[in-house]
């Protein structure tokens, strides 16, 4: 692949014809059906634990086009962070927007950090444990805890503990521990909490929440195919820039841009396909 097809929106037009790549606003699309018995679940569980667990919110209708083209990014050994240049994925995260303003008040913002996996059954693992932000996760304002940042993550295929689905530290059990972890080695593993997903489910986590993805089992059924994107209460100071307004993302060239900047800031953690040129 040379660099000047990677840099042809025409190139990614032609790769997945499914999908679309344009700069039209988002404002029109549906919300996702997120009822208020779930809010309330998902909300305990995010205080007290630190993440929530939205399963089978989208249907294999709205998720199956985007698996399709990274199963093509895969066969042509390509990142499949490229999957962010197409609407169709800013539109799934948006479509979850009465969740994030639950959360994050009416005016969120999109972080510039996004990511997407597809981990092969017996050859591949997810990102080793971290936490997404050093920064505070959550500030006090008048007396209430307010949310500064969140994690959402998006299965595309079922996540299983084969395939290498989602683990967290709880907050309540990381809470227990003389000083917060800094290496894997300090978690007791029976403090460890495995977080199957059917494919069309949402996760999500406070960004300073310890977490990570599993290795794939070679009797693992299918891949692990998933996306990641984070997001911030915008009445707050900006964890970084550029933020980016979720109704507008960016256009075509912008999010190419984005897309290597992204290959960057994970070289530490991600594993990318051998010979892939990472520099813009």
């Amino acid at each position: 692949m040379t660099k000047e097809q990677l840099k042809s929106i025409s190139f990614w037009r032609d790769l997945n014809p499914q999908l679309t790549i344009s700069s039209a606003p988002l404002t029109a699309l549906p919300l996702q059906v997120i009822n208020d018995a779930l809010l309330s679940d998902v909300s305990e569980s995010l205080w007290q634990d630190g993440y929530l667990n939205c399963q089978s919110i989208f249907t294999e209708q709205d998720i199956l086009p985007l698996r399709q083209a990274m199963e093509r990014l895969h066969s042509r050994n390509l990142p499949q962070a490229f999957i962010y240049l197409y609407n169709e994925t800013w539109e799934l995260f948006f479509r979850l927007r009465v969740l994030l303003q639950n959360f994050l008040g009416e005016n969120y913002s999109v972080l510039p950090h996004f990511w997407a996996w597809y981990i092969e059954p017996g050859k591949a693992k997810g990102w080793s444990p971290h936490r997404d932000s050093a920064d505070q996760s959550v500030i006090e304002l008048y007396g209430q805890e307010m949310l500064v940042s969140l994690s959402l993550w998006i299965p595309l295929t079922d996540a299983t503990p084969e395939n290498g689905c989602m683990s967290i530290l709880p907050l309540s059990c990381e809470q227990n521990y003389d000083t917060p972890v800094t290496t894997p080695s300090e978690v007791a593993l029976q403090d460890i909490l495995c977080l199957p997903a059917k494919a069309g489910s949402v996760l999500g986590w406070r960004q300073d929440l310890y977490h990570w993805g599993g290795r794939s089992h070679r009797n693992a059924q299918t891949p692990r195919l998933s996306l990641s994107l984070e997001f911030q209460n915008a009445a707050l100071d900006p964890l970084c820039e550029p933020l980016l307004d979720p109704k507008h993302p960016p256009v075509p060239k912008e999010r190419l841009n984005l897309i290597f900047e992204q290959f960057e800031k994970y070289k530490h953690i991600a594993d990318l396909p051998k010979g892939f040129v990472t520099t813009s």
